[in-house]
C-alpha cells in the first residue's frame, strides 16, 4: 500500500518565515532519498544565486602562466585561477585528493579542497570561438562582448540570457532567435526591431508591448497579426510611412521622449496572468511546452518538476534548479545540465550521474564532494576509490554530515540534504546574482553576516561628458571610438555604475545602420534600467480583473482565480487566460 503523506508547515531556518511542504514534495524527496528542506523556496533560491557571478569581472593574472586575463574572481580572491589554455592542460586533479577527516565537518573539508583546485577564469563551455574574452557563461558563442548567459549566438553586446539563434543584438535580455535587435526584452524571433517587450515574430517594428506576428508597427500594445499600426491605430501603408517619416528616431532627445511614452503606454495594456504556451497543469511565468511544472519561471520542455528557474530544455522529475537544461531526478543544482541525472547540491556540472556536492565536474558519475573532475567515477574529495571502497565510505560520510553539523556565523545548521552554505561562496553578496534579485544595503548585508566587497575606484579618465555628445547618430564621427564617455550616474552603487564607457567599432556600425543614437549611460546602468520590465520569481493568489459584460462569465466581474507573478499592489490590469484571449486574439 502506498505511503500516505500530509501537508507540513515548517519554519525556515534562514528567514524564520513558515513555508509548506506538500504531499507530492515528500514523495519526490523520498524518491531521490534526501530529507525535506529546512529553507523556504526564496532562501533556497538565494543560496544558489550566491554561487553565481555573471557581471562583476576583473583583471587578474593566471596563477600558472601569469598571463593577464579577465576573470569572475577578484584579484584578492583565495581561489587558484587559470586562463583557458592552462586550465585545459591542467592534467590529473587527483593530486588534490584528500582522505575524509571524520573529526571535521564535510563543508570545512570541501572549502579547503575548493581553494586548492584550479578554477577556470570565466564560465566558458565548449566555446573555442574568438571574441568572447569579455563575456561570461558562454556556450558556443562568437563575438560576444560584456554579455552573459549566451548560447549559440553571435555578435552580441551588453546583453543577458541570450538563448539560441540570436545575431546582431545589443542591450537585450531573455531573447531567442532574434536578428538586428536593440533593447529587446522577453522576446523571440524578431527582425530589425527595437524596444520590444514580450513580443514575438515582429519585423521592422518599434516600441511594442505584448505583440505577436506584426510588421511595421509602432508604439502599440496587445497586437496580433497586424501591419501598419501607429499608436494602436490601424493605418494604410502610406499613412503609416508618412507618420514614421516625421519621427526622428536617430535623435537621442526624441528617443528619451518615446521611451517615456512607451513606458506610460505599457500600463494601459491588458496583462495575461502568466505567459504560458502549450502547457498543462503549470504554475509560474514564461513556461513553454511543459507539463506539471509548478512554481517555476522561464522554462521550455519541463515535466513533473517544481521550483525551477530558467531551464532551457528537457528537464524531468526535478526540484530546485537554477539555470539548467537536460536534467532528470536532480535537486538543488545551479548552472548545470547537459544530461545530468540523479545529481544534487552542485554547481557548474554537466553530463553527470549520481554526483553530489560537486563543483565544475563533467562527464562523470558517482562523485561526492569533488572539484574539477572530468571522466571520473568513485571519488570523494577528489580521491579515487574502488567501487567497493566508495560504496562503503559514502554512507559513513553522509552519517558524519548529520552527526557533525556545519553551523554558520548566524547559527544556521547544515546537514546532508542542504545546498552549500552561503559562507562557501567564492563571491561577496554584492558580486553575485543574489544582489540583483534580492538587493540589500551594505549595512543590512553585513548585519546578516554576509560579505560585502567595496568597489575599487575606477581609474577611467573621461574625455567627454555624455551630455556633450551630438544628439543624432549621423553627427557622430569615428573619433568617438577614441573617447572615454562619462556616465551621468557617476558611480552609483545600486547600478554598479562604471563611471565611464567606450563605444566599440562594431557597436558604432550597428547604431549607424539601425539609425539609433549613442547611449548616454554605461552598460551596467542600462542593464539596471531594463530591470523595470522584470517580474519577480514569486507567485501571488489573485482574481481576474475583467469586468466586461460580453465575456464568458455570466456576472459582470470574472471570478476566475489564479497564481501570478503580478503582486496585488501593482497597477497592471491582469486577466485570466480566457478573458485575455477574448480581448487580444
Amino acid at each position: 500500500m502506498d505511503k500516505e503523506y500530509k501537508k507540513l508547515v515548517l519554519g525556515c531556518q534562514n528567514c524564520k518565515i513558515d513555508f509548506i511542504i506538500e504531499p507530492e514534495d515528500f514523495m519526490f524527496y523520498e524518491k531521490i532519498k534526501v530529507p525535506p528542506p529546512t529553507f523556504c523556496f526564496d532562501c533556497r533560491l538565494q543560496r544558489k544565486l550566491a554561487f553565481l557571478n555573471e557581471r562583476d569581472l576583473f583583471k587578474r593574472n593566471c596563477d600558472k602562466c601569469l598571463k593577464s586575463t579577465v576573470s569572475m574572481y577578484s584579484p584578492e580572491s583565495p581561489y587558484k585561477v587559470y586562463c583557458t589554455s592552462c586550465y585545459n592542460g591542467r592534467g590529473d586533479l587527483y593530486e588534490y585528493g584528500t582522505n575524509y577527516d571524520f573529526s571535521k565537518t564535510f563543508f570545512e573539508q570541501f572549502d579547503e579542497l575548493w581553494k586548492k583546485v584550479p578554477r577556470l577564469h570565466l564560465a566558458h563551455k565548449n566555446n573555442n570561438a574568438e571574441g568572447c574574452e569579455y563575456a561570461n557563461y558562454i556556450y558556443h558563442g562568437k563575438n560576444v562582448y560584456l554579455s552573459y548567459e549566451v548560447v549559440y549566438s553571435e555578435d552580441i553586446l551588453y546583453s543577458r540570457q541570450v538563448h539560441e539563434g540570436n545575431r546582431n543584438c545589443i542591450d537585450c535580455e531573455n531573447i531567442h532567435s532574434n536578428e538586428r535587435g536593440y533593447e529587446l526584452f522577453d522576446s523571440s524571433k524578431n527582425y530589425n526591431s527595437r524596444f520590444l517587450i514580450r513580443s514575438n515574430q515582429c519585423v521592422d517594428s518599434v516600441y511594442l508591448f505584448d505583440c505577436n506576428n506584426c510588421t511595421d508597427c509602432f508604439m502599440s500594445y496587445n497586437l496580433r497579426n497586424k501591419s501598419y499600426v501607429f499608436r494602436n491605430e490601424q493605418l494604410t501603408r502610406e499613412e503609416y510611412l508618412k507618420n514614421m517619416k516625421d519621427i526622428a528616431f536617430d535623435s537621442y532627445t526624441m528617443q528619451e521622449k518615446l521611451k517615456k511614452e512607451f513606458f506610460d503606454l505599457s500600463k494601459k495594456a491588458l496583462y495575461r496572468f502568466a505567459m504560458m504556451k502549450n502547457t498543462k497543469d503549470c504554475t509560474g511565468d514564461f513556461i513553454e511546452n511543459s507539463k506539471n511544472a509548478l512554481y517555476s519561471f522561464s522554462l521550455i520542455d519541463v515535466e513533473n518538476s517544481k521550483y525551477i528557474v530558467f531551464d532551457t530544455n528537457k528537464t524531468r522529475d526535478s526540484y530546485d534548479l537554477l539555470y539548467v537544461g537536460r536534467t532528470e531526478l536532480c535537486y538543488e543544482l545551479t548552472n548545470a545540465g547537459a544530461g545530468c541525472t540523479n545529481s544534487m547540491f552542485s554547481v557548474d556540472i554537466g553530463t553527470c550521474y549520481d554526483t553530489k556536492y560537486c563543483v565544475s565536474c563533467n562527464d562523470s558519475k558517482n562523485l561526492f564532494g569533488c572539484v574539477g573532475l572530468k571522466n571520473k567515477q568513485y571519488c570523494i574529495l577528489n580521491k579515487q576509490y574502488t567501487k567497493e571502497e566508495y560504496e562503503k565510505l559514502l554512507p559513513e560520510v553522509i552519517e558524519s554530515m548529520n552527526n557533525l553539523n556545519y553551523t554558520d556565523k548566524r547559527g544556521v545548521v547544515y546537514k546532508y540534504g542542504e545546498f552549500f552554505p552561503f559562507e562557501l561562496s567564492p563571491y561577496s553578496y554584492n558580486q553575485s546574482l543574489i544582489y540583483e534579485i534580492f538587493p540589500l544595503s551594505k549595512e543590512e548585508i553585513e548585519k546578516r553576516g554576509y560579505l560585502w566587497r567595496d568597489e575599487k575606484v575606477k581609474q577611467y579618465i573621461p574625455t567627454i561628458e555624455s551630455s556633450k555628445l551630438p544628439d543624432r547618430i549621423n553627427d557622430i564621427t569615428d573619433d568617438i571610438l577614441e573617447e572615454v564617455i562619462s556616465c551621468p550616474n557617476n558611480g552609483k552603487v545600486e547600478t554598479k555604475c562604471t563611471l565611464a564607457y567606450k563605444i566599440m567599432p562594431n557597436e558604432l556600425s550597428f547604431y549607424r545602420f539601425m539609425k539609433i543614437p549613442l547611449p548616454r549611460k554605461c552598460p551596467n546602468c542600462r542593464y539596471y534600467e531594463r530591470s523595470k520590465w522584470k517580474n519577480p520569481w514569486k507567485l501571488w493568489n489573485r482574481s481576474c480583473m475583467c469586468d466586461k459584460k460580453d465575456h464568458f462569465h455570466k456576472i459582470d466581474k470574472c471570478e476566475v482565480k489564479f497564481e501570478t507573478s503580478y503582486s496585488p499592489d501593482r497597477p497592471e490590469i491582469v486577466y485570466c487566460e480566457k478573458c485575455y484571449q477574448n480581448e487580444v486574439y
